[in-house]
């Protein structure tokens, strides 16, 4: 296969690449020899004569199997370069690196295609831009944490995939090591998913009590903000989150982007534009984070999300993905899946279903995604209660209102309810559930669930 490269000033073949590793021969078609700088940018044969004039391509003898591509700058240049190399073989494979395509229809073919440079190079340049003030925010948290003997990583209590993988990811950036630098939790690990994640990645996650919080000299959180935690948490130092903003505290540095899917996205881009490389471990971790905070980029997707999505899926272990997000389900949970589906209601596209005590509260969740599927669902909200709390997960089918605001209003305490525009969820004390709702006994409960968020959910669409 032959490249046939055709700038109209020489100096354009330093905005292509060097193809000379693609094709069997690269020719470059200069107009004027005496005008070539002494060293090329691309390895190839120069060919001199008028990219405008037909007589030039018909030297060349041009083939259906040739691949040529026309640079041009100045107007109306595209448009005769096309005519002179159509006319001598109208069926070549061209692309037309350029400002626009040409305004004449006749010459816009299927085998032409064009590439405008200006969107290219300011696409290029505003990756770049983000590069620097990554570079530059990395800087600030060095400088926080240079000389901190022991850091802490933590995250939300029952710690999910991406925020186990943003605490692998801060730890790497920052070059710090376990011993220095734990990834803690005020709360354990219950849902199965996750506990394979830690189990197949080897993530080293510390059980803390709320008195060992003061004895580090820089706290950090990754996917949460410091409310979540109420008067435990004695300060926070820096923030990387993609949750809502709260208000009402301070800390030395934070980054949060509420529009991107996943803080796991965030972690990557300050690694990339460090230029640190990913090993496979923390590629899967990472992947898996964005995975599932985004449904495999089915829901809350920035645009980042999906380029750092397609930056880690060659670096990772697919193989250990595969068993990590496909669990299986202990008789319990399928005897509980069961009986809630069993007595599931359906009313205005929101599907209710209340599990009563649950061992495990992972169930509550999972079984959100699954009731959502409902045919004529546009919400599912699924409660249960566990260890003295009442949980709820709320989830929609995301073009509808926001979950995370209709859960804030209906219990404002932070500490209590959050979440996104899909998804959200409540966990609420026994007691403070009773007082709010003004019940008595625990069959209240579903009642007063559906009574809310309904009332909740239609004041939200209006």
């Amino acid at each position: 296969m032959r490249y046939i490269l055709v700038p109209e000033h020489p100096f354009l073949l330093y905005q292509l690449p060097d193809f000379s590793g693609q094709a069997d021969e690269v020719v470059c078609v200069v107009k004027d020899e005496s005008s070539l700088p002494r060293c090329l940018p691309c390895r190839g044969k120069i060919f001199a004569g008028d990219p405008a004039q037909q007589e030039t391509y018909q030297a060349l003898e041009i083939v259906p199997d040739d691949r040529v591509i026309l640079c041009a700058v100045s107007p109306g240049m595209t448009e005769r370069m096309l005519r002179a190399l159509l006319g001598t073989c109208a069926t070549v494979p061209v692309v037309v690196l350029g400002k626009d395509a040409p305004a004449d229809r006749q010459v816009q073919r299927y085998n032409v295609s064009y590439l405008c440079a200006e969107m290219i190079l300011g696409k290029t340049i505003r990756e770049e831009w983000q590069h620097i003030r990554n570079r530059e925010q990395t800087e600030k948290i060095r400088e926080l944490t240079r000389g901190a003997e022991n850091m802490l990583i933590l995250t939300q209590h029952d710690p999910d995939p991406d925020a186990l993988a943003s605490g692998m990811a801060l730890r790497t950036l920052l070059g710090r090591s376990l011993a220095t630098t734990p990834l803690g939790s005020l709360g354990g690990v219950t849902r199965s998913e996750n506990l394979k994640m830690i189990r197949h990645l080897d993530i080293r996650l510390t059980p803390l009590e709320p008195q060992s919080l003061s004895k580090y000299s820089v706290i950090a959180l990754v996917d949460v903000q410091p409310p979540y935690f109420g008067d435990v948490l004695p300060r926070a130092d820096i923030v990387f989150d993609h949750h809502p903003r709260v208000a009402g505290y301070a800390c030395s540095f934070e980054d949060i982007r509420e529009d991107y899917g996943a803080t796991s996205t965030i972690l990557s881009e300050y690694l990339i534009a460090n230029g640190i490389k990913f090993n496979q471990r923390l590629a899967t971790a990472l992947l898996y984070g964005i995975k599932s905070d985004t449904l495999m980029l089915g829901r809350e997707v920035h645009a980042a999300d999906v380029q750092v999505f397609t930056s880690l899926y060659p670096l990772a272990n697919h193989d250990l993905l595969r068993r990590i997000e496909y669990p299986s389900l202990n008789p319990e949970e399928v005897s509980a899946f069961a009986r809630a589906l069993q007595k599931h209601r359906l009313i205005n596209r929101v599907v209710f279903t209340h599990l009563g005590r649950v061992r495990r509260d992972d169930i509550i969740p999972r079984l959100a995604d699954f009731c959502l599927q409902m045919d004529g669902a546009e919400w599912s909200v699924v409660s249960g209660l566990f260890q003295r709390r009442v949980i709820i997960s709320v989830r929609n089918a995301g073009y509808v209102k926001s979950a995370g605001e209709v859960v804030q209003k209906l219990f404002p305490d932070p500490e209590t309810a959050g979440g996104h525009r899909t998804m959200a969820k409540v966990n609420i004390s026994w007691v403070d559930f009773k007082k709010l709702f003004q019940i008595r006994s625990a069959a209240a409960v579903a009642d007063s669930i559906i009574g809310a968020f309904l009332s909740g959910i239609k004041e939200d669409r209006h």
